[in-house]
């Protein structure tokens, strides 16, 4: 490869193209749509998350007042915990938060960072689709079956598994084009 080549090849080690791609995180081709997105994903983590406070609240206060305890309510904060779990997994995966161990690949140079970075989001991604393909058998097999007390299909609440990891999946396969950058702010956030 060439110098001039070398200098606009997007891993390259410069600061301007490091600058290039520092401009380029985070901005969606529709704008607005990447804050609308996390605050639609944060009020349905938070709603689940408060109905499952309030109705394990209402149980309890039944239950010890009035010896009178809903029967439905494990059934149902089940199946919120699970949609819970997963929208707070694509928020953790869209916010680039998951537990990395760099004490190794921090030493490397941040053209070897970028390609490990870009194989084992590949990787994340294509184990993300395996899981979201079996959660999604795993539905339509038993999808159909009705909770005892709620009557509801399993899958209302099963659903949660492959959603989120689609989800989950296509937010690493975008995020791909700037890995680079959320490197490099990795490195400077270490520095200070």
């Amino acid at each position: 490869m060439t110098a001039a080549a070398e200098a606009h090849h997007p891993i390259a080690g410069t600061e301007d193209v490091a600058k290039q791609f520092d401009s380029t995180v985070g901005v969606d081709p529709v704008p607005g749509t990447h804050t609308l997105i996390d605050r639609v994903l944060e009020m349905l983590a938070a709603s689940a998350l408060a109905g499952i406070t309030l109705i394990l609240f209402a149980n309890a206060v039944l239950r010890f007042a009035f010896n009178s305890p809903l029967g439905w309510t494990e059934e149902l904060v089940t199946g919120l915990m699970l949609w819970l779990t997963m929208l707070g997994f694509t928020l953790g995966v869209r916010r680039r938060e998951s537990i990395a161990i760099r004490a190794f690949v921090g030493r490397l140079s941040v053209r070897t960072q970028v390609w490990l970075r870009l194989a084992t989001d590949l990787l994340t991604a294509a184990v993300l689709l395996h899981l979201a393909w079996f959660a999604y058998l795993y539905v339509t097999t038993f999808g159909d079956d009705p909770l005892p007390y709620l009557r509801l299909p399993s899958g209302f609440f099963t659903a949660a598994l492959p959603v989120g990891a689609v989800a989950a999946a296509l937010i690493v396969l975008f995020q791909l084009p700037g890995c680079r950058a959320a490197i490099l702010r990795q490195l400077e956030e270490e520095k200070s």
